[in-house]
């Protein structure tokens, strides 16, 4: 746990005696893989957080001035970034964040609005990090000290002379693995009289739980399958004023005013509930490759569930008794066709007579039931495997009933099937029906040993001696799925100028290759004018990829902005071509005219052609609505090799 990622130099006087843990003005810190790179690796929905903690804090109006010191060279010249403000930590008039990036020799920032401070020195990029940077805080620099239990190195009568000490509004708490900011007020009320030690470490269990459940293992001789480094990546806990707990994609999970106990003081204790936190952190865990519609509350509950167990003992169950009746006779007894697992809440809810949640978490503490904690662990590890992170709705319920069959060595299309869990596209149903028989021929399938009607009843309370079944399937992927290129240095030029939009952007091409499906490039449809950018009548929208060298695929993945009206309609593209080429001069190409489903919620278009090697790939597009709307808007694409 003392391992810690920034290495101090020297430290600066103590201001209190009994006050030893170090606040050093000089940091060298090394460049490390970015919360966004390690989301992809772990093909998770949210990521974490990537900055460093430095323990001091800056007040709005004053300067931070540092000395960087460039030690090795990182790729592309990538410099490290000083943050004032921590994200997330939004009470009162804080900041949630102002980024800086550093350069050679002095740094002066005076453009912030105050909070903690922050290092960061990242990479994106294939292969490992080798940056190395000395950054020293001068004497110039207005910072000051604020509270900082360092986990292994406070103790918790230091942390309370730092109270006293140095009265910033916003405190921190940290280690290797977890670092947590709250203000003064709420550490004072929650976190004064705790056991800090024993507090962080019920923290550092519960994410152990939860990456075990996941199939992370440091021991793996895979490397794809380690946990998060030690002192690089961390989960960030942070007090916020959204009425809700939440964990938010940019990396963080927020507690709310009335809330701030649940992760202040140690968990899994009387008059403190595990669950909540267990959940928060449970969504920074989740994978979208099986995250099917309506499920996002559920599948998180997966990671929640092994952390109460851990807390409560084996024979914790989630449901109870009451509500498995309840559903056995209203859900379950429904004509099968009837069971849709992801219609509308308020329909479920008047069907079941409880919170439509606890059902819709049955058939995932059911699968726990049935199979046991090695199903988890080999579905999460899979999905690693077959780099599975973005789909659409059919393909995810697709994904599910396969990997799950594929892994249990049962065909579970049926017992989905039961659960309203079913594929709809009749392409897709086409596929996942010939993949399961073929399978069966092989004999690498084969029947429940049980009815299904037998296996749906399973409870926590009510557990057959033949539960849990033997898995008897795969235990490593079997590449039938795709592999996604990786866009890292890729560049992109479009034929027209893009428009900002404050949504999404809009005015980078870069936003189509960028990882983020909320942001998006705007093409003004020819003949419209929209803030000041005209599309002549007889231009073509277009956008070229620069791959920086020849690359095999045989798909891409075309994904529309989706806006929450019909408005959706008006700014997709209809009809697309693809093309190749090795000189961005003469192009060939790939598939022509490919009628766009615009109607089509699910943001990701596949299109498949036999495979190809080029270094570019020109996209036109060639139809969109003419009547309704000024722009057609891209938010992703990406090319890859797919496997049946």
């Amino acid at each position: 746990m003392r391992d810690f990622l920034l290495l101090l130099i020297f430290t600066s006087g103590m201001a209190n005696a009994k006050i030893i843990t170090p606040y050093p003005e000089t940091f060298e810190i090394k460049q490390i893989n970015s919360a966004e790179k390690e989301r992809i690796r772990l093909c998770q929905a949210l990521r974490k957080y990537d900055r460093q903690p430095t323990g001091f804090y800056i007040e709005a109006g004053k300067t931070v001035e540092v000395k960087v010191e460039i030690l090795t060279a990182a790729d592309q010249n990538t410099m490290p970034e000083l943050t004032v403000g921590t994200l997330g930590f939004n009470v009162g008039d804080r900041s949630i964040g102002v980024t800086t990036r550093l350069t050679a020799g002095i740094n002066t920032i005076t453009r912030h609005s105050g909070g903690l401070i922050w290092l960061g020195f990242l990479h994106n990029g294939d292969g490992e990090p080798k940056g190395r940077a000395k950054i020293t805080f001068t004497a110039n620099s207005e910072q000051v000290r604020a509270p900082h239990y360092v986990y292994g190195v406070t103790t918790d009568e230091e942390f309370t002379e730092m109270m006293q000490a140095y009265q910033t509004p916003d405190v921190i708490f940290h280690s290797d693995y977890a670092a947590i900011v709250a203000t003064r007020e709420a550490a004072q009320l929650y976190s004064i009289n705790e056991n800090k030690n024993d507090w962080m470490e019920a923290i550092h269990t519960l994410i152990d739980k939860e990456s075990e459940i996941s199939g992370l293992d440091n021991k793996d001789p895979n490397p794809l399958h380690h946990r998060l480094k030690a002192g690089e990546v961390r989960f960030l806990l942070a007090e916020n004023t959204l009425p809700l707990p939440h964990a938010a994609y940019a990396g963080y999970t927020g507690y709310p005013a009335g809330k701030q106990m649940r992760y202040l003081t140690k968990i899994g204790v009387p008059n403190n509930n595990s669950w909540m936190l267990g959940h928060e952190i449970g969504h920074q865990h989740q994978q979208p490759a099986y995250l099917i519609n309506r499920a996002s509350e559920s599948t998180v509950n997966i990671y929640s569930y092994v952390v109460e167990r851990n807390i409560v003992g084996s024979n914790y169950n989630r449901t109870s008794a009451t509500r498995w009746t309840q559903a056995q006779s209203t859900y379950l007894n429904l004509p099968i066709e009837q069971r849709v697992y992801d219609m509308l809440d308020s329909k479920l809810t008047s069907i079941i007579g409880f919170d439509y949640s606890e059902l819709r978490f049955m058939v995932w503490e059911q699968l726990f039931l049935l199979f046991g904690d090695r199903f988890y662990k080999t579905l999460h590890r899979i999905v690693r495997e077959e780099k599975v992170l973005e789909s659409g709705a059919d393909e995810r319920r697709m994904y599910l009933i396969w990997k799950s069959s594929q892994i249990t060595g049962y065909d579970l299309s049926e017992f989905f099937n039961q659960w309203g869990i079913r594929v709809s596209n009749e392409s897709l149903k086409t596929k996942l029906n010939a993949r399961i028989a073929g399978e069966i021929a092989k004999g690498t399938i084969v029947a429940l040993p049980k009815t299904v009607e037998e296996c749906i009843m399973v409870t926590g309370q009510n557990r057959p001696e033949w539960t849990p079944l033997p898995l008897q399937g795969i235990t490593a992927s079997k590449p039938e799925s795709r592999i996604p290129l990786d866009r890292y240095k890729w560049t992109i030029s479009a034929s027209i100028t893009g428009v900002t939009d404050s949504a999404v952007g809009g005015n980078e091409p870069f936003y189509m290759i960028d990882n983020d499906t909320t942001s998006a490039f705007s093409f003004v449809k020819p003949g419209k004018t929209h803030q000041g950018v005209t599309g002549q009548a007889d231009y073509i929208p277009s956008f070229t990829i620069d791959m920086q060298s020849v690359k095999s695929f045989n798909y891409v993945a075309y994904m529309h902005r989706t806006a929450k009206n019909n408005v959706s309609f008006w700014i997709r593209a209809r009809q697309i071509s693809i093309y190749g080429s090795d000189n961005n001069v003469t192009f060939t190409p790939i598939r022509e005219h490919y009628a766009v489903n615009f109607l089509k919620n699910d943001n990701e278009i596949t299109v498949e052609f036999p495979e190809q090697s080029y270094r570019y790939i020109k996209v036109v597009i060639e139809n969109w609505d003419k009547t309704n709307g000024s722009t057609i808007q891209v938010a992703e694409f990406n090319a890859g090799i797919m496997f049946e």
